[in-house]
């Protein structure tokens, strides 16, 4: 036996005559139901979303991770003062894996949550080049702090741009060092085959060849545990190792030269800009070597320490992509300001339209018609005493 009740509750009338036993437990359920669905609604009205992917797990985490925690860093300093738009932001995190396949996954998520409204994206080409079309299909703007292949941006995707500085400057700029600082005649170019360290391998040959020198290539699989039967292929009186190699790939070549006779020096790209997975990893045998990077030594830029600061604070020392993730996080953030709303046509038209954005990096930030940063600089350094040290900034 029951009885007749009537539960009036934000609109939602229930009645029965006789509601008993799990007919009840199931009415009492799809009230609850509807409760949380309109209580998740009307959080998701007070917040605004954006974006961060790269690789979470995998050969390249650290420096993924440090893209994730740098943005994170920004979304939390902008709470902090509010949030953007009186809104409150929430950051989404995506595992891209370095794999493109698990990019499109990842990107293919992100791009069907209406509520994102745009993304910081990758330290990999081979999964920008993907994830930049799904984005963009869904007009979400997308910046990258670390794809420097040239097709990132020379699409003509209107949605997307690219913080870095580009392959066919930042590979040429390698080899004009190499041989105009070094002296290079003779130089081994090694890269692994996928798109950002092909990429830079074809511009550094481009440009070693204009200049005169000799050029002999070298392909690697990312990931092997030895490559001595390919350092063995090299000619013993090569001056110089251009490689356009991930950090652990690198470290286990400088490692490894020694078995094979060669005493060379390597001059890397930004993959190499990682103190643990290059210079610790390699156990004292990248003393010596090169390396470029899209970034000066961010100690040293006045308008970066708080930054380090703080990012220091909470994470550690920052090795690679971070200072460029934050950069982004706060442009993307500034765009959402500047749109006025959290619509990512609107937002993705205002990063085109920031002019001069000057932020933790020491330069100003405008975009081009391509995405890319009118004014690019590059850095190149040299390993001293298990660090990075600065010898010269370049710009274009």
């Amino acid at each position: 036996m029951g009885s007749k009740f009537l539960t009036r509750r934000k609109g939602v009338i229930m009645s029965s005559k006789f509601l008993t036993g799990r007919s009840a437990v199931g009415a009492f359920a799809s009230l609850a139901i509807i409760l949380v669905s309109g209580i998740s609604s009307a959080q998701a009205q007070d917040t605004i979303k954006i974006a961060v992917g790269s690789p979470l797990t995998g050969a390249l985490a650290k420096q993924g991770q440090e893209v994730a925690n740098a943005v994170q860093l920004a979304v939390d300093e902008w709470n902090a003062k509010g949030g953007v738009l009186s809104k409150k932001i929430q950051l989404v995190k995506a595992d891209d894996g370095g794999n493109p396949q698990v990019a499109v996954a990842a990107g293919e998520k992100v791009a069907a949550d209406p509520s994102v409204v745009g993304a910081i994206w990758g330290i990999t080409s081979s999964t920008c080049l993907p994830v930049s079309e799904i984005l963009d299909r869904s007009n979400m703007a997308m910046i990258t702090p670390g794809c420097s292949n040239p097709k990132v941006t020379d699409r003509g995707l209107k949605t997307v741009n690219r913080l870095c500085a580009r392959d066919d400057f930042q590979a040429p700029a390698a080899v004009m060092f190499a041989v105009n600082d070094l002296k290079a005649k003779k130089i081994a170019i090694f890269d692994d085959g996928t798109a950002g360290p092909r990429g830079q391998a074809d511009e550094a040959e481009k440009q070693a060849k204009a200049m005169g020198a000799t050029v002999q290539r070298f392909v690697i699989r990312s990931g092997d545990k030895d490559f001595r039967a390919v350092l063995g292929t090299v000619p013993k009186d090569i001056d110089i190792i251009f490689g356009g190699l991930w950090a652990p790939d690198a470290a286990l070549i400088a490692k490894q030269l020694v078995d094979v006779g060669l005493k060379v020096k390597i001059i890397g790209t930004d993959a190499n800009y990682e103190p643990v997975d290059y210079i610790e990893a390699a156990g004292g045998a990248a003393e010596g070597n090169y390396v470029t990077f899209f970034v000066p030594d961010m100690k040293k830029i006045p308008a970066a320490s708080a930054f380090v600061k703080s990012f220091e604070g909470k994470y550690g020392s920052i090795s690679s992509y971070g200072p460029l993730a934050y950069e982004a996080a706060n442009i993307l953030l500034e765009a959402v300001k500047k749109a006025g709303k959290a619509d990512r046509a609107a937002v993705a038209q205002a990063i085109r339209q920031i002019k001069g954005y000057k932020g933790i990096l020491g330069q100003s930030i405008t975009f081009d018609s391509k995405g890319d940063v009118a004014t690019q600089s590059l850095s190149v350094y040299q390993i001293k005493d298990n660090r990075f040290s600065l010898i010269k900034t370049v710009a274009k």
